[in-house]
């Protein structure tokens, strides 16, 4: 029996006090943005149903600003919540095309998939093979900027427990077959006019390169201002992007490593401390560590900007006890990836403008 009532997207839905925002809307057939539900972790959020919160109030829900997480904002009288409309998940399989070395770290993984996925700019998808449990990855394009239709671009960092290890292109040979579903989540590229922000740390990159250039082709008259980071500067594997971005006017570039003293004109230091000053007018988009992405994100909140977040949390899947076993009696110890001959900075990268 209800107890209240709530208004998402302007439709009125009877709701109980207590369960979740995303559980009463779901209950009374409304689509939210979200997650695979195989992957909704309640100790680490991953953003996908974050929701505008327009009046009233709700308990919990992670809020930053004026929205909180509909998985974990619970009903505790009328309120109004809205969101933007989505594409509706579906699956799809595909085949392994390519690997390409990016750095000593990450490569880029290339599928081929059977019918397109109409994901919007910065959605992630859900990817599995045979049997083993999906994990979350965010389509882009090729570094050049290109895409074709039935292609579908990754960049992966080789780990020790995720989805494709530490030598993919050894396990992963092209033509391995490749389940995958999506698109989910929220932080996609809208319609709008002011200054858009991108930050990224690791593969989070993946996120706003699709993002950059969306708005590059489609909203060329918005600013753009783009900070990449790594804890290793030799993992700032996007220089041929930002070659791209400085033909398409882009000047507002700054690449960081926190790891390491890089050398100029890469800045040393962690993305946050590398922030222009935002404003009401900004839209920020970051991915990559969860601690990032909160940062940044409450960053934007103080400052009155809307932000969306893609957190990429590691992997925390274990080795496998045959791999333990063979790896302890043979002594032998994980080598290190070959470190790609260093490439020469783009122009924009070189005319960094103080923040």
């Amino acid at each position: 029996m209800a107890n209240t009532f709530l208004t998402i997207n302007s439709t009125r839905i009877a709701a109980r006090n207590g369960e979740t925002v995303l559980a009463a809307a779901e209950a009374a057939g409304l689509r939210l943005p979200k997650d695979d539900p195989a992957l909704c972790q309640h100790d680490t959020p991953c953003e996908s149903c974050r929701i505008r919160l327009d009046h009233g109030a709700v308990e919990g829900g992670e809020p930053i600003g004026h929205t909180v997480l509909a998985c974990r904002a619970r009903v505790s009288g009328e309120a109004t919540l809205s969101t933007d409309p989505v594409p509706r998940e579906m699956k799809s399989a595909a085949e392994v095309v390519a690997w390409r070395t990016l750095s000593a770290e990450i490569v880029e993984l290339v599928l081929r998939v059977e019918k397109p996925v109409p994901y919007l700019p910065g959605q992630h998808v859900t990817l599995a093979f045979g049997k083993s449990a999906p994990r979350r990855f965010t389509p882009t394009l090729s570094l050049d900027g290109l895409r074709e239709l039935d292609t579908l671009h990754f960049h992966i960092r080789r780990r020790e427990g995720g989805l494709f290890g530490t030598k993919p292109e050894e396990r992963f040979r092209p033509g391995a077959r490749v389940k995958l579903a999506g698109p989910y989540g929220n932080s996609h590229l809208r319609q709008g006019d002011g200054r858009l922000v991108l930050v990224s740390s690791g593969t989070g990159f993946s996120a706003i390169w699709s993002i950059a250039v969306a708005a590059r082709l489609g909203q060329p008259h918005r600013p753009v201002h783009l900070i990449a980071s790594a804890h290793d500067p030799r993992d700032l594997y996007m220089r041929p992007a930002l070659e791209w971005l400085a033909r398409q006017g882009v000047e507002n570039v700054t690449l960081t490593a926190s790891g390491a003293h890089p050398l100029p004109p890469v800045r040393h230091g962690r993305a946050t401390a590398h922030l222009p000053a935002l404003m009401p007018s900004d839209t920020v988009h970051v991915a990559g560590h969860p601690g990032l992405v909160r940062a940044v994100m409450l960053a934007a909140a103080k400052a009155g900007a809307t932000a969306y977040g893609v957190p990429h949390a590691p992997a925390q899947e274990e080795e496998g006890v045959v791999e333990r076993i063979a790896r302890y009696l043979s002594g032998s110890k994980k080598a290190p990836a070959p470190v790609p001959a260093p490439q020469p900075l783009p122009a924009n990268v070189r005319q960094i403008r103080p923040v």
